[in-house]
This record gives C-alpha cells, sequence and structure tokens, in this order.
C-alpha cells in the first residue's frame, strides 16, 4: 500500500512512518521542517519539503496515486494557538481543507485524521465518550473541532475518513528542545538540564498520558481498513494522571530527590484542568487497546533522553 504520512518529520509521524516501512508499505513524507527535524525521517520514505497550507504545494505530492493519508501535520502547541489564533486555522484547518479535496480529486480513498482531546473543552463527563459535547475553550481545540467538520463532509462526499482525538501523547523521540508542546517532554528537558520546572497551573491538574507506540498502533491498522465503523474515536488509556505524578515518576527515573524545585506558575484560562478518555468505542470497533503503562512508558523516555547525552 502506498501512504502519504504529512507531519512525518515530527514525533508521532515518524513513528508511524517507521511502522508503515516495518510493515512493508511504501512511504513518502511531506513535511515543512517548522517543528519537525530531518533526522527524525526514516530511511526508506521518500520525502518531500512543503507547506501543505499553501495550496500551491499540493502539485509536489505527485506522482501518485496513494491509497491512503495520514494526516499529522499539525500546529501542536495549545500556547502558540493562543497568541496566534490566525496562524493555528491557517495550519490545522487550512492544510486539512486542501488536502482533503486533494484526496477526493486524486482518487485516494483513505483519510486518517489526528485530532485531539482538547476538542471537549472542560467538561463534566469523566470518563469522556465520543458523544460528548465538543465545546473547547482554547482557539488550538476550535481548530480541531473545524477540522474534523470539514472531514465529516468530505466524507460525506466519499472519503474514507476517520479521526482519532489523541490524548496526551509522550514516549521516545519526543521533541525535548520544544518547549511550547507535550507536557512530559517539557518537564523531562528542563529536568534533564538540572534546572527548576516551570509548571502553569496546579499540581492536582489531571491528563490521560497514552504511550506513542500505543497510538501508532492503531493509526496503523486504520490506514489498512478500507473504512471503519464511526467516524471519530478517542485514544487514551482511560486512567487519570496528575502533574504532580507525572514529575514524580521523571524524578524516580532521573534519581533525583523528591523535593526537586518546581516553579509553580498561574495557570491558563484556555487549559482544562482535567480530562480522561472513554476508550470503550475503539476497544469494540477496532479491538485496540492501551497496552503501556505510564510507569514503564515514562521509565522508557527517560532511558532514551539519557542516551542522548
Amino acid at each position: 500500500m502506498r501512504v502519504l504520512v504529512t507531519g512525518g518529520a515530527g514525533f508521532i509521524g515518524a513513528a508511524l512512518a517507521r511502522r508503515l516501512l516495518h510493515d512493508g508499505h511504501d512511504v513518502a513524507i511531506v513535511d515543512n521542517l517548522s517543528t519537525g527535524r530531518r533526522e527524525n525521517l526514516p530511511a526508506g520514505a521518500r520525502f518531500i519539503e512543503a507547506d501543505i497550507a499553501e495550496p500551491a504545494a499540493l502539485t509536489v505530492l505527485a506522482p501518485g496515486p496513494f491509497d491512503a493519508v495520514a494526516h499529522l501535520a499539525a500546529q501542536s502547541s495549545g500556547a502558540i494557538g493562543q497568541a496566534d489564533p490566525y496562524a493555528d486555522m491557517r495550519v490545522n484547518v487550512g492544510a486539512t481543507l486542501l488536502l482533503a479535496q486533494w484526496c477526493r480529486k486524486q482518487g485516494v480513498r483513505r483519510f486518517v485524521f489526528t485530532s485531539s482531546m482538547t476538542v471537549y473543552g472542560q467538561t463534566n463527563r469523566e470518563p469522556v465518550d465520543e458523544t460528548s459535547p465538543t465545546i473547547p475553550i482554547s482557539y488550538y481545540g476550535a481548530a480541531k473541532v473545524a477540522a474534523e467538520t470539514y472531514l465529516r463532509l468530505a466524507a460525506a462526499e466519499g472519503l474514507s475518513v476517520t479521526s482519532f482525538r489523541l490524548y496526551n501523547v509522550y514516549g521516545r523521540g519526543q521533541n525535548l528542545s520544544n518547549l511550547y508542546q507535550g507536557m512530559t517532554s517539557i518537564y523531562l528537558a528542563y529536568l534533564l538540564r538540572r534546572v527548576p520546572v516551570p509548571v502553569t497551573g496546579r499540581l492536582d491538574r489531571y491528563r490521560d498520558f497514552v504511550h506513542v507506540d500505543d497510538v501508532v498502533n492503531v493509526l496503523s491498522a486504520a490506514l489498512v481498513r478500507p473504512a471503519t465503523p464511526s467516524i471519530v474515536y478517542n485514544i487514551g488509556t482511560g486512567r487519570k494522571t496528575t502533574v504532580r505524578q507525572i514529575l514524580d515518576l521523571l524524578l524516580e527515573e532521573l534519581g533525583l530527590p523528591p523535593d526537586y524545585p518546581i516553579d509553580e506558575q498561574s495557570g491558563s484560562p484556555s487549559d482544562v484542568f482535567g480530562s480522561v478518555a472513554d476508550v470503550r468505542r475503539a476497544r469494540a470497533d477496532l479491538g485496540w487497546a492501551p497496552r503501556v503503562s505510564v510507569k514503564d512508558g515514562i521509565a522508557d523516555m527517560v532511558m532514551w533522553a539519557k542516551s542522548l547525552s
């Protein structure tokens, strides 16, 4: 199968591209390298450097046709989205719309999209299932809702779409130099420098941390299916982990004292206090289940980070 992976020089995109190559697929990657890194590109994948938010850039994606597209290219920082909502919309909505239209014209049947748990905003449901209202409280979340909506329209026109609402993805390969995205990688980056860790918001805030290997498992399996029973799925673990617990696990793996200095800062109104995924739909429809515990995933991530120095 010929698969185009957008954002394939990034954290999750590169991991997915490696898995697809391992499984024997022909992989092309398109990335503008704004946050992705050239060294992430796996051997064996064809690389196209382009910004797919620019309409003219789609012409360089030939030769085709592709059997499937995995659309992971995104502006993925909530903080940057708040600071520049138009740029966030251009990348996260505009590029998705252009790519979906391009797929329809090129005869690409399968389209897998990585959305976000931020589409739900602050909800009273716990865990949050896919029928929960999408009322985002951030520009980033609003852009993901808009992108999903455009893809629903594309699906009505014949494109086989599946959107995966990812919770907090972490693991080896995450960009430790990007201090704007990735709670676990941000904290780890500061700890590796042996400086106080800035934490915006309360330490009892919680998230659903899902390992990159579990995410790649569901994305790669979905790509080879002609369609999925539902158009949208939550991808998390269904387990609550607080910010304090993540910090404690990182400190333990790094051999640092539990009273390591934490610089607690005021939170952002665009940041939800807590959210945990209901993943029963993915289990029932796709036979998928998370396999990596947060403890094991953090241990592996720290071991990888140590090997870089």
